[in-house]
């Protein structure tokens, strides 16, 4: 069958009308930089590939689930929203295309939300509303040799919604959306008039130009041109042969990669549940705090299933996705716990440096789906400390790095035989890590590793001598026992400290030794407080708590290196018992 061709309005004005998506169609994943080359290409006369469009005979339109290609894009990737047939004439499903045609949607008629650096994920006004103007000023032919396939011709630009661009000599924004008024050259030729009335100064010649070949341009490709989108019709309704088109297309061009593949695979083949729609859902509701992502979820369903954990497509078998399928509601309900579970410590994507760290904790839960870790019995208060102490174990020692695989393995196995015992088997699990040569700090060199971290980089390590305190930056803050401001060169001569101890002072000032977490609101009370004036305005337990010392003697500063010592033995110390030690 030979490809057919039509121009972007036509094709535009059947999307979500004729044109949906199918449920083996990944999420959308531009950027909005990718957004601005496809039309730029399209500007330039580049070819943007053929598309690969598959109608549906009347009968068969309702034994697909559709999708609607959403027309607001997002940072990090936007879900597809689930559609109806009922009512849809010749309804044609895109196989191939859905991230360019999305792209032309989003720039015509949608927005584009990004998220700027430095601003929470889960707050939504940190994700203002973008939209797409073209510089009808900009030159496209004034670049240099070599800006010229790198950088975009013509001037497209996302601006803010609610802060539209200022025009001036130098340019001129349109929004790129007001082009589908221009139905007709003649409605083109009153319109353009009118925008031109809008120039703030009068413009030269050259400027004039630039501006009427801008717009006619973007005119041309959007209402006129029919070899911009080219595409082959499958009619064919086996849903086998169109599966396999699809993964063989994409191939072909830009490849799939194995989360799409395995998405088509279990689509196709999930017979209760929709696993495009399972997964994009568990990935919405878990995203606000937290890194997850379709990888990340499928080999956990391998572990949780008792397969071969390997992140590889020959381990999903038709035999593997029924039995992940069978399991999914469970699989579903332990990692959802799992990341409040962490979240509750104050764990998210802003300091979690590995994700499958999480995943022996997730088939703990699973195997104990009703085992509640929010309450306060001795045995839930247990589990929250020794499952949070082996969490930061791991991500201190970096067990998961390059052999995660067997090292999922391993505990599996060691978490299968404990299955019947409530406990998280923190020292057995512990126990075969140490015996696959991994480190967690039980030796003299592991130990000088520990406390040979300094300021700033050692949240994890001071974390972990806190049971009860939460990573969150906003409820804790490193501090500096000994406050900084003791260390001067001038205070430290007035101690009678000589010059070379002081510089070893000043070294020792950000070990380790002399840093404490401290709730934020003791932070900003201590400040550069003498620790021996702090601590008569703290309880005994503060000593304890924080492991200092109970010599007031150490707390003088000319006793700086000794009080270090003396803190570092009870370091070393508290670190040995949460090895083996059963607070309950």
């Amino acid at each position: 069958m030979p490809y057919f061709s039509d121009t972007i309005k036509n094709i535009f004005d059947n999307i979500n009308k004729q044109y949906y998506l199918p449920a083996i169609q990944r999420r959308y994943v531009w950027d909005d930089k990718k957004i601005i080359l496809l039309f730029d290409s399209i500007m330039r006369g580049y070819p943007i590939s053929s598309f690969l469009f598959w109608r549906l005979i009347p009968e068969n339109r309702d034994k697909w689930e559709i999708y609607k290609f959403t027309d607001q894009g997002q940072s990090g990737g936007k879900a597809h929203e689930r559609a109806h047939s009922d009512g849809v004439q010749d309804l044609t499903l895109v196989l191939d295309g859905q991230q360019r045609l999305t792209s032309l949607y989003i720039g015509l008629k949608g927005s584009y939300k990004i998220h700027p650096n430095h601003t929470q994920w889960a707050n939504p006004k940190a994700w203002p509303t973008y939209l797409l103007y073209l510089d009808l000023f900009k030159d496209s032919e004034q670049i240099s040799e070599d800006e010229r396939s790198l950088q975009p011709h013509f001037g497209f630009r996302f601006f803010e919604e609610k802060k539209i661009p200022k025009n001036d000599n130098n340019h001129y924004w349109f929004k790129v959306g007001k082009i589908l008024d221009f139905y007709s050259d003649s409605r083109f030729y009153d319109l353009r008039s009118e925008e031109e009335k809008k120039f703030s100064q009068p413009i030269t010649k050259d400027q004039e130009n630039i501006f009427q070949r801008n717009l006619w341009r973007l005119y041309e490709v959007i209402w006129k041109d029919h070899s911009i989108i080219s595409y082959y019709l499958e009619h064919n309704q086996d849903h086998d042969r169109v599966v396999d088109i699809f993964v063989r297309t994409n191939v072909a061009g830009q490849p799939l990669d194995k989360n799409q593949i395995l998405m088509t695979m279990l689509t196709s083949k999930w017979k209760q549940f929709n696993a495009k729609h399972e997964i994009d859902n568990l990935i919405t509701e878990v995203r606000s705090k937290n890194d997850i992502s379709q990888e990340f979820i499928l080999k956990t369903c391998l572990m949780l299933t008792n397969m071969n954990v390997r992140y590889r497509i020959q381990n999903f078998t038709n035999s593997n996705i029924e039995a992940i399928e069978t399991a999914w509601l469970d699989i579903k309900k332990a990692i959802k716990r799992c990341f409040s579970l962490i979240n509750s410590y104050g764990f998210s994507r802003s300091n979690l440096s590995s994700r499958n760290v999480l995943i022996p904790i997730i088939y703990y839960l699973y195997q104990h789906p009703n085992f509640p870790l929010d309450g306060n019995t001795p045995q839930e208060v247990r589990n929250r400390i020794m499952i949070r102490r082996w969490l930061i174990l791991m991500l201190i020692n970096g067990v998961f790095g390059g052999s995660s695989d067997q090292v999922l393995t391993n505990i599996r196995n060691v978490l299968r035989t404990n299955a019947q015992q409530d406990n998280f088997p923190y020292e057995a699990i512990n126990t075969e890590i140490l015996r696959m040569g991994n480190s967690l700090i039980t030796d003299q060199g592991s130990f000088s590793r520990f406390l040979s971290k300094t300021y700033p980089n050692c949240v994890f390590e001071l974390s972990l001598l806190y049971d009860d305190f939460p990573l969150e930056n906003a409820r804790q803050q490193i501090d500096h026992i000994f406050p900084k401001a003791l260390f001067s060169s001038e205070n430290l001569s007035k101690h009678g400290i000589s010059p070379e101890k002081q510089e070893t002072f000043n070294q020792m000032l950000n070990w380790i030794g002399n840093l404490e977490l401290l709730l934020e609101r003791e932070n900003n009370e201590k400040r550069a407080k003498p620790i021996d004036v702090w601590l008569t305005t703290r309880d005994q337990s503060f000593y304890d708590r924080h492991l200092l010392p109970k010599n007031d003697d150490l707390l003088k500063i000319e006793n700086f290196e000794e009080f270090i010592k003396a803190r570092e033995k009870l370091i070393l110390e508290r670190l040995g018992s949460i090895i083996t030690f059963d607070p309950y």
